[in-house]
């Protein structure tokens, strides 16, 4: 784990706890509303696990799968810029 990757999950800890759900969760993804993130996941194309607690009606994920997925994008987007450049 790097610098950056604990910074991020201990930061998103703080904020949310060990888990985050409802707003915040679909928020963190990227969908701008709850039937955005509803679609997606009937579609299965939620990128981190989620989650139902009895008696919650709200869907959860892990704190730490959201930093790691936040992470993988930039490491994604820097490899792929990466590449272009070496493809000019």
């Amino acid at each position: 784990m790097t610098p950056i990757d604990s910074t991020l999950s201990g930061k998103l800890i703080r904020e949310y706890g060990p888990m985050i759900g409802g707003r915040d969760l679909y928020s963190a993804l990227g969908f701008k509303s709850y039937g955005a993130f509803r679609l997606a996941k009937e579609r299965g194309e939620i990128p981190v696990e989620i989650f139902k607690i009895p008696k919650r009606r709200d869907w959860y994920a892990l704190t730490t799968d959201l930093a790691q997925w936040l992470l993988s994008l930039t490491r994604a987007e820097d490899n792929g810029s990466h590449n272009e450049e070496l493809e000019m």
